[in-house]
């Protein structure tokens, strides 16, 4: 079986061969993986997203023996778009991104004086919003895809329209957000449509372009938890929220089958969420990522029992604890209890619990990925491995 049919096989709640495994690198840890591997020549610094996220290439991939490849749209520009000699930038919604030093000499992006701070309803029509028709976002997307097609059995995994509540937070400010949201919601129900109106444009181009060979569209990230309790309250969140999300992620949905009718979408959404698991359900989500097994009240066992007919799961490998400061045992450990308790059935795509950071080394990941190949063949057996 290769890794398209095995990804395909265990979104539809079959069991392949064995468990998927996956991981999305930091450009740090990138650069780690290369020496790691013996891939010196590959590029020091390849595409790299908002969250210093990188594009692996094919050969890391391989390499490594994950089993999905990631497509992502080129940033388009606006009238806000502009990159600062210190290496932070202003995005396209006008969010200024700066450039932050972190332990270790590594580096992230904070956002930094929120453009609709001040904003009211009538501002909200004048804005200089995004173009989301703009052709640069999937320019060589076909291209690229026909040569992973080409070169590789690798699932494809593409992701092309932002958030719909993180975008509004970004551009408003996180504490001013969470006040609209219950003192101002005529406010915040306006600023959530215009950006889902803005996000929908965006998926559909992209999916109109190349959606035929995605395999799974990966949804912007909606981070609904924080380590101990809901972000925000489920009755805010069905109120306010919910019917913005329903209505991007339907329509992307609608436009990814398409498409391609076997497509899945998957939801990244951080934290403490199982409160909001029946609604991604109800909203049509297939796939729920990263499924944080360190935050409050995501017990890998208790979400498999309770939601593991209706979705599955990405991700759930521990990457606040056991990667960055585990032993291998630890690891092991780790991986083998995730596959025992997420794996039967299938429903299960194995990866570090988000995009990989700077702490974590290459041969912790290596390991979990020796681990994935050693202890997630079906039918899965644990107790005797």
């Amino acid at each position: 079986m290769n890794s398209r049919e095995r990804v395909i096989k265990a979104v539809n709640h079959q069991e392949p061969d064995r468990v998927p495994v996956d991981m999305v690198l930091t450009i740090d840890v990138y650069r780690d993986m290369k020496k790691a591997l013996g891939l010196s020549h590959l590029p020091d610094t390849p595409r790299m997203g908002h969250w210093t996220d990188v594009q692996m290439p094919i050969e890391m991939i391989e390499k490594l023996g994950l089993d999905m490849y990631y497509i992502s749209p080129h940033s388009a520009k606006s009238v806000h778009s502009k990159s600062l000699p210190d290496g932070s930038f202003v995005d396209e919604w006008g969010c200024y991104w700066k450039k932050t030093m972190i332990d270790g000499g590594h580096f992230y992006f904070e956002l930094q004086d929120p453009p609709l701070a001040n904003a009211t309803i009538e501002d909200l029509e004048t804005y200089a919003w995004p173009d989301p028709e703009d052709p640069v976002r999937y320019e060589g997307l076909k291209e690229e895809i026909a040569e992973v097609r080409e070169k590789t059995d690798l699932a494809i995994l593409a992701k092309f329209a932002g958030a719909v509540f993180e975008v509004a937070t970004y551009m408003r400010g996180h504490e001013q957000w969470y006040k609209d949201l219950i003192n101002n919601q005529e406010f915040a129900h306006a600023l959530l449509d215009k950006v889902c109106q803005i996000q929908k444009r965006i998926d559909r181009c992209c999916l109109e372009a190349v959606g035929a060979e995605v395999d799974i569209l990966r949804l912007s990230g909606e981070d609904l938890g924080m380590q101990d309790r809901p972000l925000i309250s489920p009755r805010t969140f069905r109120k306010v929220v919910k019917s913005h999300l329903k209505e991007l992620w339907e329509d992307a949905k609608a436009s990814l089958l398409a498409q391609n009718p076997k497509g899945k979408v998957m939801l990244h959404s951080c934290g403490s969420v199982r409160a909001f698991i029946g609604d991604l359900i109800e909203c049509g989500i297939d796939i729920l990522d990263p499924v944080q097994p360190a935050a409050k009240n995501m017990n890998r066992y208790e979400l498999k029992e309770e939601f593991g007919e209706d979705i599955c799961f990405h991700g759930n490998i521990d990457i606040q604890d056991v990667l960055p400061f585990g032993t291998k045992e630890d690891i092991t450990a780790e991986v083998k209890d995730a596959i025992k308790a997420l794996a039967p059935g299938g429903g299960f795509l194995l990866a570090p619990a988000h995009n990989v950071q700077g702490d974590v080394s290459a041969k912790n990941l290596i390991h979990m990925v020796d681990c994935v190949k050693k202890y997630g063949n079906y039918p899965i057996s644990i107790d005797e491995a």
